[in-house]
């Protein structure tokens, strides 16, 4: 949610290393899977080119999973995934 580009991209780096180090499927398991999806969405729609590309390739790692999948259709417009 922050203002600045910086951090929004340190961010997204940060949390796209922690999803492939941990791993989706062990991640889907958690309780916070639902923010997880909710927020790879939002970060893949950033308006910073690098912050939006690791959330677009969080997107793409979770939608490998079931789980992530029906979470991100329905925090995402069909046209976003």
């Amino acid at each position: 949610r922050s203002r600045y580009v910086q951090a929004r991209k340190c961010a997204a780096e940060l949390l796209l290393s922690l999803v492939e180090k941990m791993g989706v499927t062990k991640l889907a398991g958690t309780p916070r899977a639902e923010r997880l999806a909710h927020v790879a969405g939002t970060l893949a729609q950033d308006c910073h080119k690098d912050t939006r590309h690791y959330g677009q390739e969080m997107v793409k790692m979770l939608l490998n999973n079931q789980k992530f999948k029906k979470l991100l259709e329905q925090s995402l417009s069909p046209h976003d995934l």
